[in-house]
């Protein structure tokens, strides 16, 4: 009689489970829409060099943990550690590779497929809301040559290790409640802002205005990006992602999409999570998300209204992530 109640008793997911469904779902969408952008992304040749740099990645930090948390036997920690996470971490890793292929595959296709409306609307209330444009008062500050050539790292070189490091971070941690919380508000941010907010307020950012609308209206700031030490090198990133536009081809990175900002979105979201695990690493990653906040306007990738919605959208994702994953498990 107990094994019969028990064979009908319906199956219960963990939040694991769950959210590893709907990471394969949104990948699964990308690769049955569009393979060729799909497969395109996910051998790009950056991404293959990442793939190399993980494992490395995760010996170097697993023995850096085992240094510092069991120094009497770091080897033993990283055993244990491997024992206990390490099916549970490579599943993650694969399943975030996936979904940042599937990424770019979204803003690749949204790209090419949906209209740039919504760039007259964001100037106009960038420069009402600032009382001008705002990379003009980023620009006015009188950086040095080699600020300028930090802020220009941070935010186009660093970006996408930081995002890979706390994502093999998270993925490695213990504490079950957290890295849930954490992977949850990750595929929320990227299937809500990433598509959601994308089609809803699709643009282009001023660095790419001029040439979508055949205008002047950003014409002063190209030509103060070119006199400064990082400007050309953000212009030849954008050359880069320009052409990829034209021609339709899909690299690391392609699709041109202002709002939402999705390096504001995941520095915000990374602090977050940081902070919730250690205070003054938090406040390091706080530090680098103003400064990823500021580059996105200084740069001219993205109007200042983008860096705004994409912040308010995470902490919404970030609480709602807390309370829906405390709920699951006390259910």
């Amino acid at each position: 009689m107990e094994t019969s109640t028990d064979l009908a008793a319906p199956v219960r997911l963990t939040p694991a489970a769950k959210l590893a469904i709907v990471c394969l779902v949104y990948a699964g969408i990308a690769a049955w829409l569009s393979p060729t952008s799909f497969l395109a992304a996910f051998g790009e040749t950056r991404l293959r060099i990442y793939y190399l740099l993980i494992p490395p990645t995760i010996f170097f930090g697993l023995a850096i943990a085992g240094v510092i948390k069991r120094p009497q036997s770091p080897l033993g920690f990283i055993r244990d550690k491997i024992k206990s996470r390490g099916v549970g971490a490579c599943l993650a890793i694969m399943l975030f590779i996936a979904c940042l292929a599937a990424f770019t595959t979204y803003k690749h296709e949204f790209s090419e497929s949906v209209s740039f409306f919504a760039d007259p609307l964001f100037a106009r209330m960038d420069a009402a809301i600032h009382f001008g444009d705002p990379w003009r008062w980023a620009r006015a500050i009188p950086f040095p040559w080699y600020i300028d050539r930090l802020l220009f790292i941070f935010y186009s070189r660093l970006w996408l290790a930081q995002l890979a490091g706390v994502v093999v971070f998270a993925a490695w941690l213990d504490d079950a409640v957290a890295r849930q919380r954490y992977f949850t508000a990750l595929t929320t941010t990227a299937i809500v802002l990433g598509i959601g907010v994308r089609l809803a307020g699709s643009s282009a950012g001023p660095i790419f205005y001029d040439r979508l609308f055949g205008e002047v209206r950003f014409a002063d700031l190209t030509k103060t990006m070119m006199q400064s030490n990082a400007g050309p090198d953000t212009m030849g990133i954008a050359d880069y992602l320009w052409a990829s536009y034209v021609s339709n081809e899909t690299v690391i990175g392609s699709g041109i999409s202002a709002m939402p900002s999705f390096h504001v979105a995941i520095v915000t979201l990374n602090a977050l999570f940081l902070s919730s695990i250690n205070r003054w690493v938090g406040m390091a990653t706080w530090i680098y998300a103003a400064i990823i906040l500021f580059g996105s306007v200084y740069s001219g990738w993205h109007y200042a209204i983008d860096g705004y919605a994409s912040i308010a959208l995470v902490l919404l994702i970030w609480r709602l992530a807390q309370r829906d994953l405390r709920v699951d498990i006390e259910g």
